[in-house]
């Protein structure tokens, strides 16, 4: 089994999101077998942003790159390969300005990429995912609390777009744990993140 554990805090210290990603990777490990974990900490170390130079790239055939061109899209490739051999992906999602990190969302630049991570047929229109028999877990901490039905649900961005992006490129399988009221009194914030913790420990023994 190979994880991949990626975190987009741009906090190391405090983030609620990695907090509760760490706990709940490790009650999930303790049952399992054999796991190969790998951590990419993207709020750390964000990945290079697309340029016009890369773009040309990644839109030539791969038998008609050149060296410059190949080198331009590497680091695309190996979080590709990473993304695409993992089984299991446990995202550590903080909810900044109503949607994802902007570290996150380069990240997602990198790996959703046509032919790659899905597929596009220009004769009909139609779209396809790449890479499909995988489940993702995402751990959201977010200031309030966006639930579905609430007055402020329409302006969560964070959820929705994940889902769909999972979606898009095959992962359809995605569990969806929020941690709200961040900004609350300190009862709020525990209480949340106890609640978040008790669903976490129970998914992490069927996951």
């Amino acid at each position: 089994m190979k994880l991949l554990e990626i975190q987009s805090s741009v906090r190391q210290e405090g983030s609620v999101s990695r907090t509760l990603a760490s706990k709940f990777i490790h009650a999930w490990r303790s049952h399992q077998i054999d796991v190969k974990q790998i951590l990419r900490d993207v709020g750390a170390n964000p990945p290079k942003l697309p340029t016009a130079a890369w773009v040309v790239a990644n839109y030539t055939p791969p038998q008609a790159r050149t060296q410059e061109m190949r080198d331009e899209l590497a680091e695309s490739e190996m979080l590709i390969e990473e993304l695409a051999t993992a089984e299991r992906i446990v995202l550590g999602v903080p909810m900044y300005n109503f949607s994802v990190p902007t570290n996150l969302k380069a990240y997602i630049d990198n790996v959703v990429r046509v032919d790659r991570t899905f597929s596009f047929d220009r004769s009909t229109g139609m779209f396809g995912s790449l890479l499909t028999g995988k489940k993702a877990l995402i751990i959201s901490s977010r200031a309030g609390g966006y639930a579905p039905g609430t007055p402020t649900a329409a302006i969560d961005f964070c959820e929705p777009y994940l889902r769909f992006i999972l979606n898009f490129i095959g992962i359809e399988d995605v569990e969806y744990i929020e941690v709200p009221n961040q900004f609350g009194s300190s009862e709020e914030r525990q209480q949340a993140t106890e609640t978040a913790l008790e669903r976490l420990m129970e998914l992490a023994q069927t996951w």
